[in-house]
């Protein structure tokens, strides 16, 4: 057989033949070779590029891993489902928690030489590889992905729920892609890095407990339920360069701090962020595109909510479409809305909220400051439809300040010169 898979550590190189055709579940050899490199303190395992077919859960427990797929990374089920690159497909009984990276240590700590060492850790690097999951969404990639077929929207209602019967409680038995569990006394989650992956058909992409620091960039992930969940705190948490399509809800973030999120693109999602307590970061640069003609779930959804308590954030440079009156509703998967306006900001002080473009045919409040002291928001181009209104103030708010974009105010333009 072929020798598909390298790894890579201190003592050398060794290759195995492990299956990538697809039809064979190879989740025993993979589960076997992870437990033999338990006794390391770092590795790197290669897979070459084919479909590894994985039907029970795999746990890593490696202090430093690096897991490296190769060739285009992504599974194209936009009307192609060609399978190019390193795939992990996961099975109907793989899951919920697919791929958990669980803590580990050694007996003595680097450089000092400390023995015996207690601690253990996770650090993380994942590259190169797509995920996909077992029908979590209802997409028919069998036939070829279409957003219609007909007259017939072919997500269910136009909204992002699993496929019918495939679970008796989607958030107990959902499938997520990566796993990090939470940290008990001794155990540190401390770098997670995930690189130009792709993940598709899943109900959670990355479900992190916690992390100390996250480089999560140039990624992709569509036709899902939630992309990426962090549970703990976030600090140093750094989303950018991926793109998020056709998900409900692309981003809960339970704590992030001096995190920046920027230059990310979503295309037809529900809801772009979903924030609790946030402090010293930013979210710049983003783009949301939520088109009429091409999809409804973005109908119930809302670009941004922070439920705070959350202080020293900046939220500027982002350009949102939103091509839909979508007044608050409870009709996702998420039993809450997303807030009761497009962008909802509660128990927030010094919150900077500038320079950003919304275009939407909401008739309610476009922007709303919930309980919040001391912000500004300024120059933003906000449009509605009629009956709603920019920008507004609710609840026990107080020393905020809001300027709008005026055009009667601007100033007398220069001649043209030619």
């Amino acid at each position: 057989m072929t020798l598909t898979v390298e790894v890579i550590t201190s003592t050398g190189r060794t290759s195995h033949a492990i299956d990538n055709h697809g039809t064979a579940d190879v989740s025993g050899p993979l589960q076997r070779l992870f437990d033999a490199l338990a006794q390391e303190a770092g590795a790197t395992v290669v897979f070459a590029p084919g479909i590894y077919r994985i039907d029970a859960p795999l746990v890593v427990r490696v202090p430093s891993i690096r897991l490296q797929g190769h060739a285009h990374s992504g599974i194209d089920i936009h009307g192609l489902n060609l399978a190019g690159g390193s795939i992990f497909h996961f099975g109907p009984q793989c899951g919920p928690n697919c791929l958990t990276f669980a803590y580990a240590g050694q007996e003595q700590a680097f450089p000092s030489g400390e023995s015996p060492w207690p601690y253990q850790t996770a650090r993380i690097e994942v590259d190169g590889l797509t995920f996909v999951g077992h029908n979590n969404t209802d997409v028919d990639t069998a036939r070829g992905y279409s957003r219609f077929r007909g007259d017939e929207p072919n997500f269910r209602g136009l909204r992002w729920y699993p496929a019918p019967g495939r679970y008796q409680d989607v958030e107990r038995e959902g499938q997520r892609a990566i796993v990090i569990p939470p940290p008990a006394p001794g155990k540190k989650p401390e770098m997670l890095r995930v690189t130009r992956c792709c993940f598709t058909d899943l109900y959670v992409g990355l479900e992190i407990a916690a992390s100390d620091v996250s480089y999560l960039t140039d990624n992709w992930f569509g036709q899902m339920v939630y992309g990426i969940r962090y549970h703990g705190p976030g600090q140093g948490t750094f989303v950018a360069n991926t793109c998020f399509a056709d998900l409900e809800t692309a981003l809960v973030l339970a704590h992030p701090m001096m995190s920046a999120i920027h230059d990310n693109s979503f295309a037809y999602v529900s809801k772009c962020f979903e924030i609790g307590r946030i402090e010293h970061s930013s979210l710049t640069g983003n783009v949301l595109n939520n088109w009429a003609g091409s999809t409804g779930a973005a109908a119930v959804g809302g670009f941004c909510h922070i439920r705070g308590p959350a202080q020293n954030v900046t939220i500027s440079g982002n350009s949102v479409f939103h091509d839909h009156d979508s007044r608050v509703r409870a009709c996702t998967v998420d039993p809450e809305p997303n807030g009761n306006s497009f962008v909802q900001f509660e128990n927030c002080e010094r919150l900077l909220f500038t320079d950003n473009v919304l275009h939407t045919r909401l008739s309610q409040t476009v922007v709303r400051l919930h309980d919040c002291r001391d912000c500004v928001v300024a120059d933003n181009l906000i449009t509605h439809a009629e009956g709603g209104n920019p920008v507004a103030q609710t609840g026990t708010s107080a020393r905020n300040y809001y300027r709008r974009l005026r055009p009667e105010d601007s100033d007398p333009f220069d001649p043209y010169v030619y």
